[in-house]
């Protein structure tokens, strides 16, 4: 399959889920208490005074959250007709934040400078979405381009060598591996690293949900009933997200890059 007809069959799973799961948390992952994890995350490393863009919005629902944190404009867009069109639907029954918030139907992988710049830029879970390391590496750039100078970058996403330590983990208790789903390329930190380009500086990267992952992934699953999938809202898991975090067994990161050039 090539890439473009790959990139159409994910466009359409995504269309799909906004269909399905219009302004729910489900339209974008099962998982809520990994989802607060994320927002948790965001808040803690984006500037509550910027303007702010993410790519890959979804049906909007971290910029509906953030927006209690984050007093400036908020600007998202994403390749998804159908999670747009849920997003700006939400927005009509929200007018307290239809003069700060707007949505915008566009690829990371095509001419967004129509949007303008912005000093502070986000992604959740959306480079993995991507087909390829190449097209990951174009949609970096088009952000880095998107960034003012001393911009704050930061990405959310998922990277094969979290999932393999969190697989590694799953064999010891002798569960099966979490396989990547079929229309995620999760990233590989060392290739991606090598091609980070000259105009952003690394500043930190966070394994903000490990022992929520342990837990969550190692732990609830090896005590689910058997032939039971594993409550996400488990007693368990709620108890892994409040406990702070340590090691680097998840394959959710977030990286912080800095426009220097």
């Amino acid at each position: 399959m090539d890439d473009n007809t790959k990139t159409e069959n994910i466009r359409r799973f995504w269309n799909d889920q906004g269909d399905k799961f219009l302004d729910s948390i489900e339209a974008t992952t099962p998982d809520p208490l990994a989802k607060e994890l994320e927002l948790e995350a965001l808040e803690a490393v984006l500037d509550r005074s910027k303007r702010t863009l993410e790519a890959g919005c979804g049906n909007g629902y971290n910029l509906f959250s953030l927006s209690t944190h984050i007093k400036e404009d908020l600007v998202g867009f994403d390749y998804s007709n159908s999670m747009i069109e849920v997003a700006n639907k939400t927005l009509l029954n929200k007018p307290k934040l239809s003069s700060r918030i707007s949505f915008y139907n566009a690829s990371i992988l095509d001419d967004i400078s129509s949007l303008g710049s912005f000093p502070q830029i986000f992604t959740d879970r959306c480079l993995i979405n991507l087909t390829s390391i190449n097209q990951q590496i174009d949609a970096l750039n088009n952000l880095s381009n998107m960034l003012n100078f001393g911009g704050n970058l930061v990405l959310i996403e998922s990277t094969k060598q979290g999932q393999s330590a969190l697989n590694s983990l799953r064999e010891y208790a002798g569960l099966p591996k979490i396989p990547s789903r079929w229309h995620n390329l999760f990233i590989d930190e060392e290739e991606f690293f090598r091609n980070i380009p000259d105009s952003l500086m690394h500043v930190k990267t966070e394994n903000f949900s490990s022992l929520y992952f342990v837990i969550s992934r190692v732990f609830n699953a090896k005590l689910a009933p058997q032939g039971k999938e594993p409550d996400y809202m488990s007693e368990i898991n709620k108890l892994a997200k409040s406990i702070p975090t340590f090691g680097a067994n998840s394959p959710l990161k977030l990286f912080q890059f800095k426009k220097v050039k």
